[in-house]
């Protein structure tokens, strides 16, 4: 009896209850919405909520690595740097590589950059020079992919600035730097230059990677070509693509991992070679990549709202559905029976 007293769902007799047809369909449309919401509130949830934010970098101890350092050694502050570049013009007999001026050649280039440092140069594949020279539908000969070369990289990079170039050697250079500073170009063997030179540095970057690429986000150092041209006079495909890269931090945390990645802010310019010998320039014709790190850190953040909080929220949406129907109904049906009786 007491129990009785409480219950606050107190219901009418069924016989008392009237059903009409309008208020099946107000039902049906209640019930509609309803079911939209919770498949609604089911996605939410299930997509989860990306929240970001942004904060200062964590401050890094980076002990510099002696060559005769034990393996391992200041692994910790290093990050993977991932090259995949073809030069279709140039053989790679013509080409040199360094990081920081050291050369990939030197013995001192392993210590440096870790036991794990691999470079491979070899002559372009088929897909590579279709790539390079932006022609799909020609196929080449063994000739035009043996004058080419690819350079195909990865070794460890400790996480402050620096800078590596791929490009002409230093012997090809000093052949060519006469005729560029008597004002020689090399568009063609008329013109009082070294008749049928292949001296092209036109370049295509399939990738340039460092550590772990954020993947919401697209790298502009991916299938990206700097095309000299070889027709004019001055410029006779020779030249250097700078490319300033800043590495912004980005800690990703995914529903069940985290990781720390990288995003890429990149611009580029071409310095011609007539200014490359005038003023001197520190780098020979090629692509010349100069990286540094931001100071900051990107927080990009995946979640859900906890269970308890979904589980009222479908209970508050089904439950509101239904109630704020009635209210309304209930409303609008007392309006019209008042209106109706006044008008009697």
């Amino acid at each position: 009896t007491m129990l009785k007293g409480l219950d606050a769902f107190s219901k009418p007799r069924h016989e008392l209850r009237e059903q009409s047809v309008l208020g099946g369909l107000i039902t049906l449309v209640a019930s509609f919405a309803a079911g939209c919401l919770f498949l609604g509130q089911m996605y939410t949830y299930i997509t989860g909520v990306t929240r970001h934010s942004l904060s200062l970098s964590q401050s890094e101890w980076l002990p510099v690595r002696h060559l005769d350092a034990p393996s391992g050694y200041g692994d910790a502050g290093r990050i993977a740097l991932k090259l995949h570049i073809s030069f279709p013009h140039m053989a790679c007999s013509g080409l040199d590589m360094n990081h920081d001026g050291v050369s990939h050649r030197d013995a001192s280039f392993r210590k440096i950059h870790g036991p794990s440092t691999k470079i491979v140069t070899r002559s372009l594949t088929a897909a590579e020079w279709k790539k390079s020279i932006g022609i799909a539908s020609k196929e080449p000969s063994q000739l035009e992919l043996s004058e080419g070369c690819t350079f195909t990289a990865r070794y460890d990079i400790p996480k402050v600035g620096g800078t590596f170039w791929i490009g002409m050697s230093d012997s090809v250079w000093r052949e060519i730097a006469p005729f560029l500073m008597l004002g020689f170009g090399f568009g063609s063997s008329s013109n009082g230059g070294p008749p049928g030179q292949k001296n092209n540095v036109t370049h295509y970057i399939h990738s340039v990677t460092f550590g772990e690429i954020f993947p919401l986000s697209k790298n502009p150092l991916q299938d990206d070509i700097h095309v000299v041209s070889d027709d004019s006079d001055t410029t006779g495909g020779i030249a250097l693509a700078n490319v300033k890269v800043k590495l912004v931090p980005t800690r990703y945390q995914g529903f069940l991992t985290s990781s720390n990645m990288y995003q890429l802010s990149v611009t580029e310019h071409i310095v011609l070679a007539q200014t490359m010998t005038q003023q001197g320039s520190s780098f020979l014709p090629g692509l010349a990549v100069n990286y540094d790190f931001v100071p900051l850190t990107v927080h990009h953040a995946e979640t859900r709202d906890n269970p308890l909080v979904f589980f009222s929220s479908l209970v508050s949406i089904v439950g509101g559905v239904f109630v704020t129907v009635s209210l309304v109904t209930g409303c609008l049906v007392h309006s019209a029976a008042e209106i109706a009786k006044k008008i009697d």
